[in-house]
């Protein structure tokens, strides 16, 4: 038996344009999802989750529905005999805090193990997540796999940077899928030149990691709330998470956007305001437990 841990993790800066090549701040958060593997002796792959549960031989599986995550790791890790495989999450579904890249992250490592398969699990976990859901840029799961705070860029291996002051989370009551937001951004931005915007935005993003690894939090304040004002020019900030990002100035060092924007969540740097939900940097990553 074999038992993996990975945590969830929160855009701190670099949403939208770390798709497109630029660099972006995540940051693994100290809720985390667990997963056991434990070895069978046919070819059955039984899952279990609070999302449900499947039996299945290894000739059926097919990352559709809700174990869709799990089963795309079985295949990939390329499983020759049966498994039993159990997740449990203490990530805040609310929150938007990457449950499914820590599971996927957690699974993948948890296999390998058990396969003794050496594998790049960045890598193979990127490749799930964008067969599975059309996109992905890999900072959620860069932060589940290595912990801290991170510095993602696409072909770019992650550097972990200093560990942060206080960040805390502020649920704005809704979520717009991440889909929607990219439909909008498209459409609003059809006639102009959104690349510019992208590349000022990717520049406001080293300018916070270049603060972080010199420790000047106040400097990295500054960049954050930049950032702010990007995503608001991008389009994809509104009322009630414009009176969000106040109420964590107000409290805080900086507060912004954490995601890709029209709902979920404000990220409130440095301070927990009250009423926010403090977001407890985990220092490490993946967890093989004995």
């Amino acid at each position: 038996m074999i038992t993996a841990s990975a945590p969830g993790s929160v855009m701190v800066t670099g949403e939208h344009a770390v798709v497109y090549g630029h660099p972006s701040l995540v940051a693994a958060v100290e809720q985390r999802a667990r997963v056991t593997v434990t070895a069978r002796a046919d070819d059955r792959v039984v899952v279990r989750s609070s999302l449900g549960e499947l039996d299945v031989p290894l000739s059926e599986l097919s990352p559709t529905g809700p174990l869709r995550f799990v089963q795309a790791c079985a295949l990939s890790m390329g499983l020759e005999t049966g498994v039993e495989i159990e997740t449990v999450s203490a990530i805040d579904p609310t929150l938007g805090l990457g449950s499914s890249a820590a599971v996927t992250i957690a699974c993948l490592g948890a296999l390998a193990v058990h396969t003794g398969r050496e594998a790049d699990l960045h890598a193979e976990a990127l490749a799930i997540v964008q067969a599975i859901q059309g996109r992905g840029s890999g900072a959620d799961l860069a932060a589940s796999l290595h912990g801290g705070l991170v510095r993602y860029q696409l072909g770019r291996g992650p550097e972990r940077l200093p560990m942060p002051p206080a960040l805390s989370l502020k649920y704005v009551g809704y979520k717009t899928p991440t889909g929607e937001v990219l439909a909008q951004v498209a459409d609003a931005w059809e006639e102009r030149d959104v690349k510019a915007l992208y590349a000022r935005m990717g520049a406001s993003s080293e300018a916070a990691i270049a603060a972080a690894r010199a420790r000047d939090w106040t400097a990295m304040s500054a960049a954050l709330d930049a950032y702010q004002a990007l995503m608001e020019e991008l389009g994809v900030s509104n009322t009630d998470l414009d009176k969000l990002v106040e109420e964590g100035r107000g409290q805080a060092l900086a507060a912004k956007i954490s995601g890709s924007g029209l709902g979920d969540c404000v990220l409130a740097f440095g301070g927990v305001p009250h009423g926010w939900e403090r977001a407890k940097v985990a220092e490490r990553g993946l967890v093989i437990h004995d």
